[in-house]
């Protein structure tokens, strides 16, 4: 598995000398930290400050209010010059970025956006263009959401109890989409805390039919053997293995040990290279999420994101199909590309 420190060696921009990369690197760096970049408007702000908030919401959720945000802001375009909208969009991707670091949409859909934003030779072309690639990318989510439902359906014993983590829209969907098939089941998740959005996922797959079995995090041991089957969403995917919430290694240990498959769900949208991939890691929460005031001498660590190796699951469940095993993985990930401006992100916060 590749660390963080072997991974940042690996980046296409420490392929070339350093002397060459290190000062544009370092001004533009500097700059993204001191605010000088920020060209967003106050709605525009209040949308990015909203999702930066949501610690309940899966990636694919969180990147459809994603697009939203650059739709607003190509309206705020409507003035500017060709290089202004340009710079407004990118302030608008790295904020995105910023907000979710962990979740890999936010790095592919504002790469759509910056890429077609490049090609425009006008205002008129670049609103054109941009409006083009936020339809596509909304459009690939939700037919990925689709197809991988479509394959869970025949991972699901029948009549059996079937183990969910944490939230995600597309086990909801594809678990739902089982449940409307008529296929019988009862689903088992726990509160996946610190933020608990275990139980917004007990709501709402009670509220499409299901029966659903709700515990406590720490009766993993009491309740999992239960089950027949596990599945987790997937916030990002690259070649070290899969990001999702803390708690998804414990799942994973679990489900080895135990000889359970767990399943991972997620649309190709959700790929990244090594550039990017470790920015999970600077994304720590406030310490007072989960412990207002400590007393003096405790420090309260809230990281929310943590690393799960492909060799713990049975298989990734794409759009492209299921996957199984790195080699497969890899193949995918290796034509990823980030935008050169939302890959000078992960540097910044090296």
């Amino acid at each position: 598995m590749l660390r963080k420190s072997a991974n940042r060696g690996s980046t296409s921009n420490a392929a070339r000398p350093l002397k060459e990369v290190a000062p544009v690197l370092l001004a533009r760096v500097k700059a993204v930290r001191r605010g000088l970049l920020m060209r967003l408007s106050e709605e525009v702000e209040k949308m990015v400050s909203a999702i930066a908030d949501d610690l309940s919401s899966g990636a694919a959720e969180l990147a459809l209010r994603a697009i939203n945000i650059f739709r607003t802001t190509l309206t705020d375009c409507g003035t500017d010059s060709l290089a202004e909208a340009r710079e407004r969009l990118t302030d608008t991707a790295r904020a995105i970025v910023r907000a979710h670091p962990a979740m890999a949409p936010m790095y592919n859909l504002g790469t759509e956006v910056l890429n077609a934003a490049d090609t425009a030779g006008s205002i008129e072309e670049l609103n054109t263009k941009c409006g083009e690639a936020l339809t596509r990318f909304e459009t690939k989510l939700c037919s990925s959401a689709s197809r991988i439902a479509d394959l869970v359906y025949d991972l699901i014993p029948p009549g059996e109890q079937v183990f969910a983590y944490s939230f995600s829209s597309t086990v909801v969907s594809s678990l739902l989409s089982a449940r409307s098939q008529k296929k019988f089941f009862r689903a088992v998740c726990t509160e996946a805390r610190p933020s608990n959005e275990g139980r917004r996922l007990a709501t709402m797959l009670a509220s499409g039919g299901l029966e659903v079995m709700h515990s406590f995090d720490m009766s993993l041991g009491l309740i999992l053997p239960t089950c027949r089957v596990a599945f987790m969403g997937v916030d990002c995917v690259g070649r070290p293995g899969l990001v999702n919430k803390v708690g998804s290694w414990m799942l994973g240990l679990a489900c080895r040990e135990l000889n359970i498959p767990l399943y991972a769900l997620a649309g190709t949208e959700k790929f990244v290279p090594d550039d990017v991939f470790f920015a999970f890691e600077d994304h720590e929460r406030p310490g007072d999420e989960t412990w207002k005031n400590p007393p003096q001498g405790v420090k309260v660590l809230n990281h929310q994101f943590e690393l799960v190796p492909f060799t713990w699951i049975a298989g990734l469940v794409t759009d492209e199909g299921i996957l199984r095993g790195e080699a497969q993985i890899e193949e995918y990930v290796r034509n990823v590309k980030v935008h050169p401006r939302l890959e000078e992100l992960a540097f910044a916060s090296s």
